[in-house]
């Protein structure tokens, strides 16, 4: 059978929605009795019945066990979101706890990120991430280099918008601390004369090996390159994750199979940066449900993901909810939505 145009079909629409909601609060597959049973939809279970091959022949829906009920597919989740789903507004006082959640007392974006990851967790109930904004093009205002142990080096950097980037990385050659107070002596003289962000300075450097060349440009070439180029070893340093436990409480990570299959995809963090990535220059939130014929690293997964930019534009990144596919996605965005809004204001 083709697939329906649902959209112009008012009772495979009313079915579909119950089938869907009563997913949500049982976590079990719907059959026609319990639509019949449980919403008033002047239908027999014969005729539910028949609807429901419809919407399984469709791909909305598909039945996991002979004989049992339906479960909503990804295509029947994302009717669902676009054209079936009532959002549910956050109301002033609502807005008001979540402001109250961040502690903006310092300007360090590690710990504001940080603490928006926990607030997308803790007021969703699943796992909230955060990306962090690119700060390579931000002018910068203030570095300081802190030896914390041979070969680790804190890098304190203060941008032009007061906001506070703390790195921690790593250099081949241990370098005293009376150095690395004269490397940053150096560059911030350099800062203060010119307008430049890390890839300005990044360049600059570059620029002056070619004529000087002492230790003190070979280290911080190394520095720069290693703090803005390598996403493999600084993937900790721009994503967030909140906490994953929260997660275990849902009935489908009751098994080990299933906690291991969703421990894996959180913590492949590769595919979580390109999915944020994808939304980042985004205007508007992105919905990746994951199923074995797209989006196959978050199988039986959702993301829920909205970008945020800072007034001055200098700052772009994205933030998300992941959870399962039995999320629920109409008190899920509307948070998202007011939080991408709030940090965008804050950072």
């Amino acid at each position: 059978m083709e697939d329906i145009d649902i959209a112009i079909n008012e009772r495979c629409r009313d079915v579909l929605l119950a089938i869907i909601e009563g997913y949500f609060a049982t976590v079990n597959p719907v059959g026609s009795k319990f639509v019949s049973e449980n919403y008033h939809l002047n239908l027999s279970p014969a005729s539910i019945r028949n609807i429901m091959a419809v919407l399984e022949d469709g791909g909305y829906i598909y039945q996991p066990h002979f004989s049992a009920g339906r479960i909503p597919t990804a295509k029947g989740y994302k009717f669902y979101i676009e054209s079936l789903m009532k959002t549910e507004k956050i109301s002033k006082k609502q807005k008001e706890t979540i402001k109250k959640t961040f502690r903006l007392e310092n300007r360090n974006i590690n710990s504001i990120l940080h603490q928006t990851s926990r607030a997308l967790s803790d007021l969703s109930h699943y796992t909230g991430i955060v990306l962090a904004p690119e700060t390579s093009l931000v002018s910068l205002l203030h570095i300081e280099f802190v030896k914390v142990k041979p070969n680790n080096i804190l890098v304190i950097m203060v941008f032009k918008n007061a906001i506070v980037e703390n790195r921690l990385i790593y250099v081949y050659k241990d370098i005293k601390q009376n150095e690395l107070n004269r490397y940053s002596g150096k560059l911030n003289e350099i800062i203060e004369k010119r307008d430049c962000g890390i890839d300005d300075l990044r360049d600059i450097i570059e620029s002056e090996i070619h004529d000087a060349r002492e230790n003190f440009y070979s280290i911080l070439n190394d520095m720069i390159f290693n703090f803005t180029n390598n996403i493999d070893q600084n993937m900790d340093n721009c994503l967030y994750i909140g906490p994953e436990t929260v997660l275990l409480d849902e009935p489908e990570f009751s098994n080990n199979e299933q906690i291991k299959l969703l421990v894996k995809a959180i913590n492949d963090k590769k595919i979580i940066i390109k999915l944020l990535g994808l939304t980042k220059s985004c205007t508007t939130k992105r919905i990746f449900i994951g199923s074995d014929a797209e989006w196959s690293e978050i199988s039986g997964l959702s993301l829920i993901t909205a970008p945020y930019l800072s007034e001055d534009k200098a700052l772009r990144g994205s933030i998300g909810v992941i959870g399962p596919s039995r999320m629920n996605y109409s008190q899920v965005i509307p948070i998202i939505d007011f939080i991408a809004e709030f940090l965008g204001e804050i950072i």
